[in-house]
């Protein structure tokens, strides 16, 4: 999990960053739909900013998201199996069953893709 006050915004930082890219929007673009300005964007999104509760909600608001969204922990981020397990059943809590039964049908496919590699590549060795 985030350990520090500094990796959390770092964390929030690089999630605003890539959903800005993704939107194709410029520093200055965003800045301009969250009314807040370009060189303070600069700093949340490098994590040198603490950011407020309002600045978060109208960034969340310029890029059509939640603060939780931007507020999320990567779970590639996440050092430990535990943390990146703990990670996923949070999300996966908030599921509709049917979404969770979808899911579980593409673990095991993605499982049983694995394995046949594995086999495969004992196979080969």
């Amino acid at each position: 999990m985030i350990k520090t006050d500094d990796d959390m915004l770092r964390n929030l930082g690089k999630n605003i960053r890539a959903l800005r890219k993704n939107k194709k929007l410029t520093i200055d673009q965003l800045a301009e739909k969250s009314f807040i300005s370009g060189k303070y964007l600069q700093g949340v999104e490098v994590g040198n900013r603490n950011i407020s509760i309002k600045n978060l909600n109208r960034i969340s608001k310029a890029l059509d998201t939640s603060p939780e969204i931007l507020l999320n922990v990567k779970t590639y981020e996440l050092k430990s199996s535990d943390d990146k397990i703990f990670a996923i059943s949070q999300k996966l809590k908030k599921l509709e069953d049917n979404k969770l039964d979808f899911i579980g049908d593409m673990l095991d496919q993605i499982n049983d893709i694995l394995r046949e590699k594995s086999e495969n590549n004992k196979k080969d060795k």
